[in-house]
């Protein structure tokens, strides 16, 4: 009876062993988590998993890289990174669906010509524009055209295509974040003030950060630590206007409607008109134009 006892008491241990490493190997085993760090202040861009994409997207891509657009030697500033043309052609075909919709803020980009020189930078640009030819005297696809055309020229001359461009150093620091210009076109956060589409266009990608086509804006772009000026609500734009290329050029398209006075390339006619980026832009017009589903990509 003891020999009985003795080999139960011995299975006993057994199992329970074996219960055991079972148990620690499965529910038991201490789940490790690291708990949530605090919301940074937003006062340097965060590059979001980018989403954007599709046919029609790629489309767009290769139209571009089969372009003299891209190949061109802007004065005093070589050629574009491989990006930048890239992603100034899909920001452009995001403008012509708003038109196709007739979007408020489309309404202002593809206006005719103002004639308020001061003011509109296709009227300060006419006669250069006239020289292509393309015509900004009819509201519509020609004028946004045209705006684009020039834009590309811009962001060249402002920041030789670089969408992670900080502040301008040669206006010194002693001055508000508001004031400090950030991303490819060199605009900053108190130009707000001018437009209500402005803050609208703002809390649009604001709340959608994968339309912003960093990935694409990214290629070829040689970027340093994030370069922004001051702290609060402008420091805030600095950010996101390098965080959001596709924000700042449409941002920086509306400006130059309601004031091209905040572009110095642009009051001293030094952004270059390059026809063949107008050609490119018209081929991707005729995209949007000839394929209905074309817009629910971009």
């Amino acid at each position: 009876m003891k020999k009985k006892n003795n080999v139960l008491f011995i299975i006993s241990i057994i199992l329970l062993s074996t219960t055991t490493e079972v148990y620690a190997r499965g529910a038991r085993r201490p789940v490790i988590t690291t708990p949530d760090a605090p919301t940074p202040v937003p006062t340097q861009p965060v590059e979001t998993t980018p989403t954007q994409g599709g046919p029609y997207v790629d489309q767009i891509k290769t139209l571009v890289g089969s372009s003299t657009c891209v190949s061109t030697s802007w004065a005093g500033r070589g050629r574009a990174p491989a990006g930048y043309i890239k992603g100034v052609a899909l920001s452009y075909a995001r403008s012509l669906c708003r038109l196709k919709e007739k979007s408020s803020l489309s309404l202002i980009m593809s206006a005719a010509s103002s004639g308020n020189a001061a003011k509109d930078a296709l009227t300060h640009y006419k006669s250069v524009f006239a020289a292509i030819p393309i015509s900004v005297k009819t509201a519509g696809e020609e004028p946004l055209r045209a705006l684009y055309t020039l834009g590309i020229g811009l962001g060249m001359r402002e920041s030789s295509g670089s969408y992670c461009e900080g502040w301008d150093r040669s206006a010194g620091s002693n001055r508000p974040s508001s004031a400090a210009e950030a991303g490819a076109f060199q605009t900053s956060y108190d130009s707000m003030v001018l437009s209500p589409e402005l803050a609208k266009l703002y809390t649009e990608y604001k709340a959608t950060p994968g339309r912003c086509f960093l990935d694409v804006f990214k290629q070829g772009a040689s970027c340093k630590a994030p370069n922004i000026l001051g702290k609060g609500a402008g420091a805030e734009y600095q950010a996101f206007n390098i965080a959001c290329p596709a924000f700042a050029t449409e941002y920086a398209m509306t400006m130059l409607r309601i004031q091209r006075g905040h572009y110095g390339p642009i009051n001293r006619k030094e952004a270059q008109v390059v026809p063949a980026c107008n050609q490119l832009l018209k081929s991707i017009q005729d995209l949007i134009d000839n394929d209905p589903y074309a817009c629910q990509d971009i």
